[in-house]
């Protein structure tokens, strides 16, 4: 079964067993521990940690386009409003 921590924010009672300390490790299930850990009472701690870093430089490149074609917006596209339209150049 996952094991969990008891964090800061853990109040008297955790997952419905007493509180007794911060850092105290807990066996539970997921469906145990599901409310604690939406409230940041609970901690898991057989989660496998992620770099946050690329490990090749291409690695990084990709990562730098892929997030440039995401926040790119589509340019905004005026209306052709042909000659019969005066506009504010035109009114002098």
């Amino acid at each position: 079964m996952p094991r969990y921590a008891i964090t800061e924010k853990a109040g008297r009672f955790v997952a419905g067993q007493n509180n007794t300390g911060v850092g105290t490790v807990l066996t539970l299930t997921a469906k145990q521990a599901e409310h604690e850990l939406r409230l940041g009472t609970l901690r898991r701690l057989d989660v496998p940690q992620v770099t946050a870093e690329p490990e090749t430089d291409e690695a990084l490149a990709e990562t730098l386009a892929a997030k440039e074609s995401k926040s790119k917006k589509p340019s905004r596209i005026e209306p052709d409003l042909g000659a019969d339209h005066a506009t504010a150049d035109d009114a002098g």
